[in-house]
């Protein structure tokens, strides 16, 4: 069945969206659609309670979708003493990887010891025997680390420097699509009742004397604005806390810090581990990454960030970093800048510390604030929003919404995980796509998981869905399809930046396609001309951001 533009599935929901954030009386208005906003709207919604989540960019579009793609305990935290966080991380990466078994992946890593380092070989071993016992020993590929001596070494990274090697020490922890991992809770929000819309941004707060009693929400698409009234207002806007928080006469309480990241042809940079290093200008630490078909990620740096929060990237001095420790490692890469691809930038929401530090030694533990009518949420890491989700709203219960009501998220699959309870109901996945070639099956598995059929369905009804966006990267315009009609994709960076990611992977970074993607939408969004280039100026200006680092 065909579907008029003004009555298209995408311009349908989020008419719907805004209807409903002015007409109902909500338990909780959560402000801020990054991984901890769209967890807290699982969460909440999961346990019966009313649920508005409203985002003014696009959900994951801030520091949701800069992260590492990582999903792990972060063994670096054991050399500040955070064991309650190291702990808490890696049995939540092995809940994460039960439950959304298509999104987080485990990932072989390599510590590597040389002559004259400060981090002996048999320190580094000891410290992972400590990070695998507080997991119990139940590590992503069910086996134990091991120590392994130079010639080894050599056999799994041929490219890694060999002078003065002394070993390395090899174990596994686990990698994710965290736009991804952020949109599936947002879906599985609102498939359990919560209201979600996105390029909504939060104004005024609403007010009886002291309390807050809801937020003023601007359309920034459509224009217009509705006032949502709810009992409890929550500030999950990470790196912009302190703005939202300002807005209910709090102080600020961030300082937050800048990670970069860059994407390389994986032939210039061929790795199988993400290998931890240790940066020659600073001795932080830092990873090469496989990530995916044909490419590798170098990342990230970690400084105290004083800019704009909008228009935060990666500048010339964040890359020269990275190439250099990549190249420290990896002697025979000689990589320079113009072998990056593609860069991303985030913003860490990091909790002022007492004392002058640098920022990687800023903890990474998370703050919940709470007054009348409101609540924030400050802090934390990827690896353990489910569990900062279900704090909070425990502690919404039993202070603002009338007591406590179990929570359900330790039993429930993100969507894409339902039926996937084994690698090989993820194998038979795989076996089930391979018709449309291996590259599309791996993808599709490993970005929508039991959901993929819904992909495929829309190639069987539209023959031309099936085609390729990205010959290289093996996604297809079923997937565009896919990203406005069900997962509320408004923009033509929602869907090249973060449902079909080739801001990030492709080689042009998508440009060459930008074009007809957005007409495309277009088609199916009810787009004017005007409005079509508006996108298409909008997208290659994201396009220019991360590539700015060349000027």
């Amino acid at each position: 069945m065909t579907t008029s533009p003004t009555n298209a599935p995408g311009n349908a929901a989020r008419s719907e969206a805004l209807a409903a954030l002015a007409d109902r009386q909500f338990d909780l208005a959560i402000v801020g659609g990054g991984i901890t906003g769209a967890g807290i709207a699982r969460d909440a919604s999961l346990r019966g309670l009313k649920v508005a989540l409203v985002e003014k960019l696009d959900f994951a579009a801030g520091t949701s979708s800069k992260s590492s793609k990582m999903v792990h305990g972060g063994l670096r935290y054991l050399e500040n003493g955070e064991l309650g966080l190291v702990f808490e991380s890696v049995n939540e990466r092995n809940f994460l990887m039960t439950r959304a078994r298509h999104l987080v992946r485990p990932l072989p890593f390599m510590v590597a010891s040389y002559r004259g380092d400060r981090r002996w070989l048999s320190t580094i071993d000891l410290g992972v025997w400590i990070y695998e016992a507080l997991c119990l020993f139940r590590t992503p590929t069910g086996r134990l680390h091991e120590t392994i001596g130079p010639r080894r070494a050599a056999e799994l990274e041929p490219g890694l420097k060999r002078d003065g090697l002394k070993g390395c020490v090899v174990y596994a922890d686990a990698q994710t699509d965290d736009a991804r991992l952020t949109l599936e809770n947002v879906l599985d929000a609102k498939a359990n009742g919560a209201v979600v819309l996105n390029h909504a941004r939060a104004g005024a707060l609403l007010r009886e004397g002291d309390r807050v009693t809801g937020v003023t929400v601007h359309d920034s698409l459509g224009g217009g604005s509705v006032d949502v009234r709810a009992k409890l207002v929550v500030n999950a806007t990470g790196p912009w806390s302190d703005e939202v928080r300002a807005l209910a006469g709090s102080p600020g309480m961030l300082k937050p810090a800048r990670g970069s990241h860059v994407v390389v042809d994986a032939q210039r940079l061929p790795v199988t581990h993400a290998l931890m290093m240790f940066a020659p200008r600073d001795q932080r630490v830092v990873f090469t990454i496989p990530w995916g078909p044909g490419r590798t990620v170098i990342g990230t740096t970690d400084t105290f960030y004083e800019g704009s929060l909008d228009d935060v990237h990666a500048d010339t001095d964040d890359v020269q970093y990275l190439l250099d420790t990549a190249n420290k490692y990896f002697p025979d890469s000689k990589l320079v800048l113009a072998d990056v691809l593609a860069t991303w930038s985030g913003l860490r929401p990091l909790v002022k510390p007492d004392k002058d530090v640098n920022a990687s030694k800023v903890s990474r533990e998370h703050l919940v604030e709470s007054k009348p009518g409101f609540m924030s949420i400050s802090g934390g890491k990827l690896t353990t929003y489910r569990r900062m989700a279900e704090e909070l709203v425990d502690q919404a219960l039993t202070e603002h919404l009338g007591g406590m009501r179990p929570h359900s998220t330790a039993k429930r699959p993100l969507p894409g995980g339902v039926g996937l309870n084994s690698e090989d109901d993820v194998e038979a996945r795989h076996a089930a796509l391979e018709g449309f070639g291996r590259d599309v099956a791996q993808n599709l598995v490993s970005m929508y998981g039991s959901r993929a059929a819904m992909v495929t369905e829309r190639i069987a009804r539209d023959a031309s869905a099936g085609e390729k966006l990205d010959a290289e990267l093996g996604l297809l315009w079923a997937q565009v399809d896919e990203a406005v009609d069900v997962e509320l994709a408004a923009t033509l960076d929602d869907v090249l930046s973060r449902r079909v990611p080739l801001l990030l992977r492709g080689r042009d970074q998508g440009l060459s396609v930008a074009e007809a993607v957005a007409a495309r939408m277009a088609t199916k969004l009810g787009w004017s001309e005007a409005r079509r280039a508006t996108e298409l100026a909008g997208y290659r200006a994201v396009v220019e951001r991360s590539r700015r680092f060349r000027v």
